[in-house]
């Protein structure tokens, strides 16, 4: 039976002009979920699953330059700051799935010890991490050759249905596709900085019937790059693909953050 889901999506106005969210200005991600449950808040709990979702290096010293390495990574005790306020947060606003973007950091870097870097893709609900799902592949924004991973699953289980998450390069590299094997899941999210849905990575249900939730930094809001919550299916020849005229935005103008931030709400079926 398919559910309703509502997305509303942490969107940017020109993000050359984002300078990242940390432990410092936490309080610009809790004024955003605040937003998103007064834009929700007429629809119901139980016909809806409800979700915030945040793009790639959401929590980030992000900085655009001209060449690659431009992301600025937190450290590892900002990074532990951040996980306690996203489960106060999450506590706050209990049916609200939260999708919190990544958290680029790096460890080590002391006396004794190169640095590493990392980025992290935390999702909770009620106040409780569902999944820690850590970056594969180096698109070298944070750095050329330190970047580093962890062992983590790709899925999660809520309200019934199975979620899959790939993070942007990774997407393309299949990774959530190669770790379901036969297996597939009920909603793909992708969260990026760039990348866009492939019909050759897509994981969910090979006869169709399963959803993309896509919400990308770099967003120009026309063509493939569009964000929101589009269906999946089969074409002729048997491979999945997404249906981007299947998106529909609840409100066709988004809700004004401070810091050059908007959301967007999109509604969407799994």
């Amino acid at each position: 039976m398919a559910k309703d889901i509502l997305a509303a999506m942490i969107e940017f106005d020109d993000s050359s002009k984002f300078n990242g969210v940390s432990n410092t200005n936490f309080d610009v991600f809790e004024g955003a979920l605040a937003r998103a449950k007064a834009m929700m808040q007429e629809y119901s709990d139980d016909k809806y699953i409800k979700m915030l979702v945040a793009p790639e290096y959401y929590f980030s010293g992000y900085a655009s330059k001209a060449k690659t390495n431009h992301i600025d990574s937190l450290s590892k005790g900002s990074k532990s700051d951040i996980y306690s306020g996203l489960r106060r947060a999450s506590r706050q606003y209990p049916n609200i799935l939260i999708v919190a973007g990544t958290i680029a950091y790096t460890k080590g870097g002391g006396c004794f010890s190169s640095a590493s870097y990392l980025s992290i893709a935390p999702i909770l609900a009620g106040g409780n991490f569902l999944l820690k799902k850590y970056k594969v592949g180096n698109d070298k924004y944070q750095t050329d050759d330190a970047f580093s991973s962890k062992a983590s699953d790709s899925t999660f289980l809520y309200k019934g249905l199975t979620f899959g998450i790939d993070i942007c390069l990774d997407h393309h590299n299949r990774v959530l596709k190669n770790s379901l094997g036969d297996k597939t899941v009920d909603v793909h999210i992708l969260i990026s900085d760039g990348s866009s849905p492939s019909p050759g990575s897509l994981a969910t249900n090979k006869s169709g019937g399963g959803a993309v939730v896509f919400c990308n930094m770099t967003s120009i809001n026309k063509g493939k790059g569009v964000n929101g919550i589009m269906s999946v299916s089969p074409n002729k020849w048997g491979n999945l693909n997404v249906d981007f005229d299947s998106r529909t935005q609840v409100a066709k103008t988004g809700q004004a953050l401070t810091g050059g931030f908007h959301i967007a709400l999109y509604s969407g079926q799994a």
